[in-house]
Protein backbone atom coordinates (compact mmCIF):
# COMPACT_ATOMS: atom_id res chain seq x y z
CA UNK A 1 0.00 0.00 0.00
CA UNK A 2 1.48 3.59 -1.05
CA UNK A 3 1.85 5.56 2.01
CA UNK A 4 2.33 9.51 3.05
CA UNK A 5 4.70 10.87 5.74
CA UNK A 6 4.73 14.30 7.23
CA UNK A 7 4.95 16.33 10.44
CA UNK A 8 2.06 18.34 11.72
CA UNK A 9 1.93 20.48 14.71
CA UNK A 10 -1.02 19.93 17.27
CA UNK A 11 -2.05 22.89 19.96
CA UNK A 12 -1.68 21.54 23.36
CA UNK A 13 -3.04 23.27 26.71
CA UNK A 14 0.31 24.92 27.32
CA UNK A 15 1.69 25.06 23.43
CA UNK A 16 2.48 23.41 20.31
CA UNK A 17 3.29 19.61 20.21
CA UNK A 18 4.68 18.00 16.93
CA UNK A 19 3.62 14.78 15.40
CA UNK A 20 4.72 12.63 13.05
CA UNK A 21 1.63 11.54 11.19
CA UNK A 22 1.82 8.56 8.11
CA UNK A 23 -1.27 7.39 6.37
CA UNK A 24 -2.70 5.32 3.21
CA UNK A 25 -2.29 7.64 0.39
CA UNK A 26 -5.70 7.68 -0.95
CA UNK A 27 -8.88 9.14 -0.45
CA UNK A 28 -10.57 5.89 1.62
CA UNK A 29 -11.45 6.16 5.16
CA UNK A 30 -9.36 3.98 7.47
CA UNK A 31 -8.66 2.90 11.09
CA UNK A 32 -6.34 4.96 13.00
CA UNK A 33 -3.60 3.99 15.53
CA UNK A 34 -1.40 6.22 17.67
CA UNK A 35 2.24 5.44 18.44
CA UNK A 36 4.11 6.02 21.41
CA UNK A 37 7.47 6.31 21.40
CA UNK A 38 10.10 4.90 23.43
CA UNK A 39 12.42 7.05 26.04
CA UNK A 40 14.41 7.91 22.87
CA UNK A 41 11.95 10.26 21.21
CA UNK A 42 9.86 10.04 17.77
CA UNK A 43 12.99 8.73 16.27
CA UNK A 44 13.64 6.82 13.13
CA UNK A 45 12.62 3.91 14.58
CA UNK A 46 9.14 5.29 15.85
CA UNK A 47 9.11 6.64 12.61
CA UNK A 48 9.91 3.60 11.00
CA UNK A 49 6.93 1.76 12.90
CA UNK A 50 4.13 4.69 12.29
CA UNK A 51 5.08 4.25 8.61
CA UNK A 52 4.69 -0.16 8.82
CA UNK A 53 1.17 0.41 10.20
CA UNK A 54 0.30 2.85 7.94
CA UNK A 55 1.38 0.36 5.05
CA UNK A 56 -0.88 -2.14 6.91
CA UNK A 57 -3.85 0.56 5.94
CA UNK A 58 -3.85 2.70 9.50
CA UNK A 59 -3.93 6.43 9.71
CA UNK A 60 -0.87 6.47 11.96
CA UNK A 61 0.02 9.12 14.09
CA UNK A 62 3.27 9.32 16.51
CA UNK A 63 3.01 12.90 19.32
CA UNK A 64 5.93 13.86 20.30
CA UNK A 65 5.66 13.43 24.51
CA UNK A 66 8.65 15.21 25.21
CA UNK A 67 7.90 18.63 23.14
CA UNK A 68 7.92 20.27 27.03
CA UNK A 69 11.84 19.87 26.92
CA UNK A 70 12.39 20.36 23.20
CA UNK A 71 10.90 19.50 20.01
CA UNK A 72 11.25 16.51 18.16
CA UNK A 73 14.03 15.43 20.27
CA UNK A 74 16.03 12.27 18.95
CA UNK A 75 17.98 11.27 21.98
CA UNK A 76 20.82 7.93 21.00
CA UNK A 77 20.57 5.20 22.34
CA UNK A 78 23.55 5.58 24.65
CA UNK A 79 22.69 8.64 26.45
CA UNK A 80 20.65 6.56 28.50
CA UNK A 81 20.37 9.14 31.76
CA UNK A 82 19.23 11.82 29.45
CA UNK A 83 16.54 9.73 28.22
CA UNK A 84 15.23 8.33 31.23
CA UNK A 85 15.61 12.20 32.73
CA UNK A 86 13.27 13.35 29.81
CA UNK A 87 10.97 10.37 30.62
CA UNK A 88 10.87 11.51 34.36
CA UNK A 89 10.06 15.14 33.58
CA UNK A 90 5.86 13.97 32.21
CA UNK A 91 3.37 13.43 34.05
CA UNK A 92 0.63 11.25 34.14
CA UNK A 93 -1.82 14.32 33.89
CA UNK A 94 0.36 16.01 30.90
CA UNK A 95 0.26 12.58 28.87
CA UNK A 96 -3.58 12.24 29.27
CA UNK A 97 -3.88 15.83 27.90
CA UNK A 98 -1.70 15.47 25.28
CA UNK A 99 -3.14 12.13 23.84
CA UNK A 100 -6.62 13.59 24.03
CA UNK A 101 -5.24 16.14 21.71
CA UNK A 102 -4.28 13.33 19.24
CA UNK A 103 -7.43 12.10 20.12
CA UNK A 104 -9.52 14.94 19.05
CA UNK A 105 -7.34 15.30 15.93
CA UNK A 106 -8.20 12.08 15.07
CA UNK A 107 -12.10 12.47 15.20
CA UNK A 108 -11.69 15.46 13.23
CA UNK A 109 -9.97 13.80 10.27
CA UNK A 110 -12.80 13.33 7.80
CA UNK A 111 -11.40 9.94 6.22
CA UNK A 112 -10.70 8.64 10.15
CA UNK A 113 -13.27 5.79 10.84
CA UNK A 114 -14.80 6.84 14.16
CA UNK A 115 -14.89 4.34 16.84
CA UNK A 116 -11.99 2.54 15.61
CA UNK A 117 -8.66 4.18 17.37
CA UNK A 118 -6.07 2.03 18.55
CA UNK A 119 -3.13 3.02 20.53
CA UNK A 120 0.57 1.15 20.84
CA UNK A 121 3.74 1.72 22.52
CA UNK A 122 6.84 0.13 23.22
CA UNK A 123 9.14 0.87 26.86
CA UNK A 124 8.11 4.52 27.98
CA UNK A 125 5.24 4.04 25.24
CA UNK A 126 4.42 0.87 26.87
CA UNK A 127 3.59 2.24 30.07
CA UNK A 128 1.77 5.22 28.34
CA UNK A 129 -0.57 2.89 26.37
CA UNK A 130 -1.68 0.82 29.46
CA UNK A 131 -2.34 4.65 31.55
CA UNK A 132 -4.01 5.92 28.06
CA UNK A 133 -6.29 2.54 28.12
CA UNK A 134 -7.31 3.37 31.63
CA UNK A 135 -8.01 7.44 31.27
CA UNK A 136 -9.05 8.23 27.59
CA UNK A 137 -12.53 7.75 26.35
CA UNK A 138 -12.27 6.99 22.66
CA UNK A 139 -9.51 3.77 22.38
CA UNK A 140 -10.68 0.80 20.74
CA UNK A 141 -7.74 -1.56 21.46
CA UNK A 142 -4.44 -1.20 22.89
CA UNK A 143 -1.07 -3.10 22.33
CA UNK A 144 1.70 -2.96 24.78
CA UNK A 145 5.37 -3.84 24.49
CA UNK A 146 7.37 -3.99 27.44
CA UNK A 147 5.79 -1.01 29.46
CA UNK A 148 8.16 -0.72 32.30
CA UNK A 149 6.55 0.51 35.70
CA UNK A 150 2.60 -0.70 34.75
CA UNK A 151 3.09 -1.96 38.50
CA UNK A 152 4.99 -0.05 40.44
CA UNK A 153 3.84 2.05 43.31
CA UNK A 154 1.49 4.94 41.73
CA UNK A 155 1.80 3.15 38.53
CA UNK A 156 -1.37 3.10 35.94
CA UNK A 157 -2.32 -0.80 37.08
CA UNK A 158 -3.95 1.02 39.89
CA UNK A 159 -6.41 2.56 37.46
CA UNK A 160 -6.81 -0.75 36.03
CA UNK A 161 -10.42 -1.11 36.71
CA UNK A 162 -11.64 1.89 34.62
CA UNK A 163 -10.26 0.02 31.21
CA UNK A 164 -12.44 -0.89 29.04
CA UNK A 165 -10.76 -1.68 25.53
CA UNK A 166 -8.94 -5.47 25.26
CA UNK A 167 -4.88 -5.33 25.63
CA UNK A 168 -2.67 -7.35 24.36
CA UNK A 169 0.72 -7.28 25.83
CA UNK A 170 4.23 -8.52 24.85
CA UNK A 171 7.47 -8.99 26.98
CA UNK A 172 10.98 -10.02 26.87
CA UNK A 173 11.57 -13.07 29.68
CA UNK A 174 15.16 -11.64 30.10
CA UNK A 175 13.30 -8.01 30.98
CA UNK A 176 13.62 -6.60 34.54
CA UNK A 177 11.23 -3.97 34.01
CA UNK A 178 9.33 -5.23 33.65
CA UNK A 179 10.29 -8.19 34.96
CA UNK A 180 8.38 -11.32 34.35
CA UNK A 181 6.64 -11.02 37.84
CA UNK A 182 5.75 -7.40 37.20
CA UNK A 183 3.81 -9.37 34.18
CA UNK A 184 1.95 -11.59 35.88
CA UNK A 185 1.34 -9.36 38.47
CA UNK A 186 -0.52 -7.27 36.06
CA UNK A 187 -2.06 -10.14 33.97
CA UNK A 188 -3.59 -11.30 36.99
CA UNK A 189 -4.97 -7.98 38.28
CA UNK A 190 -6.75 -7.83 34.25
CA UNK A 191 -7.90 -11.37 35.01
CA UNK A 192 -9.29 -10.57 38.38
CA UNK A 193 -11.00 -7.38 37.34
CA UNK A 194 -12.57 -8.95 34.12
CA UNK A 195 -10.79 -7.32 31.95
CA UNK A 196 -9.86 -8.76 28.60
CA UNK A 197 -6.34 -8.88 27.53
CA UNK A 198 -3.81 -11.46 26.39
CA UNK A 199 -0.01 -11.14 26.94
CA UNK A 200 2.82 -13.06 25.21
CA UNK A 201 6.21 -13.52 26.77
CA UNK A 202 9.28 -14.60 24.66
CA UNK A 203 12.20 -16.54 26.03
CA UNK A 204 15.76 -15.20 25.48
CA UNK A 205 14.11 -11.57 24.66
CA UNK A 206 15.02 -8.68 26.77
CA UNK A 207 14.01 -5.07 26.59
CA UNK A 208 13.95 -3.53 23.55
CA UNK A 209 13.51 -6.37 21.50
CA UNK A 210 11.22 -4.86 18.71
CA UNK A 211 13.74 -2.17 17.94
CA UNK A 212 15.94 -3.33 14.93
CA UNK A 213 18.12 -0.38 15.76
CA UNK A 214 19.44 -1.84 19.22
CA UNK A 215 21.38 -4.51 20.28
CA UNK A 216 18.20 -5.97 21.89
CA UNK A 217 17.08 -6.76 19.12
CA UNK A 218 15.49 -9.83 18.65
CA UNK A 219 14.48 -11.15 15.09
CA UNK A 220 12.01 -13.95 16.23
CA UNK A 221 9.91 -12.24 18.63
CA UNK A 222 9.87 -9.24 16.74
CA UNK A 223 8.50 -10.99 13.79
CA UNK A 224 5.67 -13.04 16.48
CA UNK A 225 5.04 -10.01 17.86
CA UNK A 226 4.11 -7.88 14.35
CA UNK A 227 2.77 -10.65 13.34
CA UNK A 228 -0.15 -10.84 16.39
CA UNK A 229 -0.11 -7.22 16.97
CA UNK A 230 -1.20 -6.23 13.33
CA UNK A 231 -4.31 -9.67 13.43
CA UNK A 232 -5.30 -7.97 17.13
CA UNK A 233 -6.01 -4.33 15.71
CA UNK A 234 -7.42 -5.98 12.58
CA UNK A 235 -9.57 -7.71 14.51
CA UNK A 236 -10.81 -5.40 17.19
CA UNK A 237 -10.54 -1.77 14.64
CA UNK A 238 -12.59 -3.94 11.70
Amino acid sequence: MNITSSLINLEVSDGSMAAFVSRPNDDESHPAIIVIQEIFGVNANIRKITETFAAQGYISVAPDLFHRSGSLLDIPYSEMDTARGLAGSTTPDSLISDLETVVRHLQADPFALQGKLGITGYCFGGRVSFLAATSIQGISAAAVYYGGGIASEGGPLNSAATISAPIIGFFGENDQNPSPDDVDRIANELKSLGKTHEFHSYAGAGHGFMCDDRGSYNEAAANDAWEKTFAFFSDQLA
